[in-house]
């Protein structure tokens, strides 16, 4: 954790050490040098004489950058250091006293006020009654480690922003008071730093045994359930072959390859445990092994047609492999020559277009299967998993029959 921390005071740094942008204007008991010129108002200037005062203008500076506003400020308030400001933008330590600080310190809190002139407490205040004229105004608490506010970092605008801030951006701008809060805390309790680094390493440790173990599982349950697949898709091959009347065989081998389908899927995601998303090039390419054995003996070749990736969610691959296979089986069955298996990006975000291509001329027969909603050839039932649209056949030669996977939006 204290290795992430440097880490991400050393990004700060990088990003806002840059010509042109202005430094931050620094006011406060705390961290003022006692030869430092006077603001008016009695606020002393800040000079960068501390660790921890460095870090407080970087971390004021980079919530300037992140969000945009003309102003931002981090305000303490309390022991030991009594009160002490440090601000950028609009110069607002030359309109306000000191209990005014300690109001916005000790009681705003978390919040986001999109409009001051609609917000009770903060419309009688100088920020918002001042020359600055504060309108919009987003603070997190800095919170020591026993929990006990001791003052903000807030984001300013003289402008209001109906919009307020999105939940993400709320979270950011508490990490950024989280940064700033563990640097003070460092700063007033030196010798305490070793300790908090060893646990954190220790909590660190545990986590990463934690992943690792919940892998080992995900990896183990994905080698089962693919092995209890393959035994029933065995077992349906060999219910085929005894003697069944010839409709039945062909349903059976039918649903043994959409069992045998998703086992391959399975197979792939044990070798990527804990994956969230997986290549469908990957999840394809894995599934033609398998498909090119069943067909060996017929002399026709099946490949997966070369072009871009793209990723599918973990709980979506298995619907990907059912409908590549289902549509595959369809042209070894009913078409000729040899197969293509192709994947393209849909005019539409968040659909996959899965495309089988072989080499006859197509029939009036696959044209009333793939309209059908029933589950001749197959296509009724990847209808169903690929998400209610019809498959489309475009007669040939070479005859193509596609059909658009809906996929939901990642998170």
């Amino acid at each position: 954790m204290g290795r992430m921390m440097r880490q991400e005071r050393e990004r700060a740094s990088f990003l806002l050490d840059m010509p042109g942008l202005p430094p931050a204007s620094l006011a406060g008991s705390a961290l003022a040098s006692q030869s430092a010129a006077e603001l008016p108002g009695g606020w002393p200037r800040m000079t960068r004489a501390t660790p921890y005062g460095r870090a407080a203008e970087r971390i004021v500076d980079l919530a300037l950058a992140v969000f945009g506003t003309p102003a931002a400020l981090a305000c303490f308030v309390g022991p030991p250091a009594g009160l002490s400001l440090v601000q950028q933008g609009l110069d607002l330590a030359i309109t306000m006293n000191r209990t005014d600080w300690q109001m916005l310190a000790r009681r705003s809190g978390a919040c986001v006020v999109e409009d001051a002139w609609q917000e009770s407490w903060l419309a009688q205040h100088p920020l918002a009654t001042g020359p600055a004229g504060i309108r919009f105004y987003a603070a997190a608490p800095l919170r020591n480690r026993e929990g006990r506010q001791q003052g903000v970092l807030a984001i300013l605008s003289p402008e209001p922003r109906p919009q307020g801030l999105a939940p993400q951006e709320r979270a950011r701008l508490q990490n950024l008071a989280d940064m700033l809060m563990a640097e003070r805390e460092a700063e007033l309790r030196p010798d305490e730093a070793p300790l908090r680094l060893v646990e954190a390493e220790r909590a660190l440790r545990q986590r990463d045994a934690q992943l690792r173990n919940q892998a080992h599982i995900i990896q183990e349950m994905d080698h089962r359930i693919r092995n209890g697949l393959q035994m029933i898709s065995d077992m349906l091959c060999l219910q085929s072959l005894a003697g069944q009347e010839e409709g039945l065989a062909a349903r059976l081998n039918a649903a043994a390859g959409r069992v045998q389908a998703v086992a391959e899927v399975h197979a792939l995601l044990q070798s990527q445990p804990g994956a969230g998303r997986l290549s469908a090039r990957a999840s394809l390419e894995g599934l033609l092994c398998p498909f090119r054995r069943l067909w060996q003996g017929s002399g026709r070749h099946v490949r997966l047609r070369e072009g871009a990736d793209m990723m599918v969610s973990a709980l979506d691959a298995p619907r990907l492999g059912l409908v590549a296979w289902e549509l595959l089986a369809n042209a070894m069955r009913h078409g000729q020559g040899n197969v293509t298996l192709d994947l393209r990006a849909d005019r539409m975000p968040h659909r996959l277009r899965i495309a089988v291509q072989d080499e006859g001329s197509g029939s009036e027969r696959l044209l009333r299967a793939t309209a059908s909603t029933g589950c001749e050839s197959g296509f009724g039932l990847i209808r169903l998993i690929a998400g209610g649209e019809a498959a489309q056949v475009r007669c040939g030669p070479p005859t193509e029959v596609s059909i658009v996977l809906d996929l939901p939006p990642a998170g």
